[in-house]
């Protein structure tokens, strides 16, 4: 992605202090932090080298202080970082349903997109886009990161409506938002597939329909609180993050009241 898109990357690595406690009579074992950041900042040097000597990219190494999350959230404010990409375990069982991944935490307070990559994943670029649309507020704002990612990599999106309800008007409505995603599509010359279906779980519908089509990358929305004064991860978007097998893109929506964007730029756009 640095080369096609020109861009700098700064890998980063955080050191997460730990208050360490002992039994009685027994004696507190405290690591030398400075040994741990000296040990990290070798290490982090010598992969950023390998990195700029086999892809010619440049690379600036960060060693941060702190848990991943805060860590990574003030590295992309002090360096206004336009894309986050980072690696997953995923999560289940009792870290997904109280405390959630790494991930997760990311994608909750990231200004900017995150890419999550599982630890397995093998291909390299975005063949084919996942472009899941809800019958939600923000769905559609996505679309432009569909479209540049698309004429970069030589993509082809997958258009997936996701209808959540059997309302004739309301399957009228969202026939029309479709309609505008395919122009929108059609406008930038991206060669695009359309499939609709009725979903009780759009994210279970998306991954399946990502393994069918053999997907590289799935676009999602983080989504706002109702009185649009905070940020969540929504269910759906979650349960992506947490279980694809691809790579998810999650995009932070524009506070608007409109779900609204441009096939020319603007809302949610790379």
């Amino acid at each position: 992605m640095a080369q096609l898109f020109n861009a700098k990357i700064f890998l980063l690595h955080s050191v997460e202090t730990t208050l360490y406690t002992a039994g009685i009579g027994e004696p507190v074992m405290m690591p030398d932090i400075q040994d741990i950041y000296k040990e990290a900042t070798e290490q982090l040097n010598k992969a950023s080298e390998a990195l700029k000597t086999e892809y010619a990219v440049a690379i600036t190494p960060i060693i941060a202080n702190g848990r991943p999350a805060a860590a990574i959230a003030s590295a992309v404010k002090e360096n206004n970082i336009d894309i986050i990409i980072m690696g997953t375990h995923g999560a289940s069982g009792f870290e997904e349903l109280f405390m959630g991944s790494n991930a997760h935490k990311v994608v909750t307070i990231a200004p900017c997109p995150v890419i999550t990559v599982r630890l397995n994943t093998k291909t390299i670029g975005f063949a084919n886009i996942i472009l899941p649309i809800g019958n939600y507020l923000h769905s559609r704002q996505k679309v432009n990161n569909a479209i540049e990612l698309a004429k970069v990599y030589g993509s082809t999106v997958h258009l997936l409506g996701l209808l959540d309800t059997k309302d004739k008007e309301d399957e009228s409505k969202f026939d029309i938002k479709i309609e505008t995603v395919e122009n929108a599509l059609k406008h930038a010359n991206i060669n695009y597939t359309k499939k609709i279906i009725h979903a009780s779980n759009p994210a279970v519908e998306a991954m399946k329909f990502s393994e069918e089509i053999n997907g590289d990358l799935i676009l999602i929305m983080t989504e706002h609180e109702s009185d649009l004064t905070g940020m969540f991860l929504g269910a759906a978007a979650k349960q992506i993050v947490n279980h694809s097998k691809i790579p998810v893109m999650s995009i932070r929506p524009e506070e608007t009241m409109i779900d609204t964007f441009s096939p020319d730029g603007g809302t949610g756009t790379l």
